[in-house]
């Protein structure tokens, strides 16, 4: 079993805005400053409240644990990328992927 990392008392981060079938997404990608790995992430709809809030929070909770935990960012990626709704696709789980996917493509920037 992987210990969680200790978690400083700040984190290097970005946030990108982002359109959902839900409306604007803003999701937040924190990394690790050692290793620039994404370690914890946020999201939080242009409107507040709602069940859909409710939704990613949890979501976004559990991810963190996972990254946390030593889970690879890629999958993430692998597996939220292309999930689809009865809107189709450009949904929050997709738009949490891409937002990863985003901050891993700047691996060789500083983070």
């Amino acid at each position: 079993m992987n210990a969680r990392l200790q978690r400083p008392q700040a984190l290097p981060g970005q946030t990108l805005a982002l359109d959902t079938n839900c409306g604007k997404l803003y999701v937040t990608v924190n990394c690790d400053p050692s290793s620039c790995l994404p370690v914890e992430i946020f999201c939080r709809f242009g409107k507040a409240g709602g069940c859909g809030s409710a939704v990613m929070d949890g979501m976004t909770r559990m991810i963190s644990c996972g990254l946390s935990a030593g889970m690879a960012p890629e999958e993430v990626v692998s597996h939220l990328r292309g999930i689809s709704c009865h809107r189709g696709p450009g949904t929050c789980m997709d738009a949490v992927a891409q937002a990863v996917e985003a901050v891993m493509a700047q691996e060789g920037d500083e983070c």
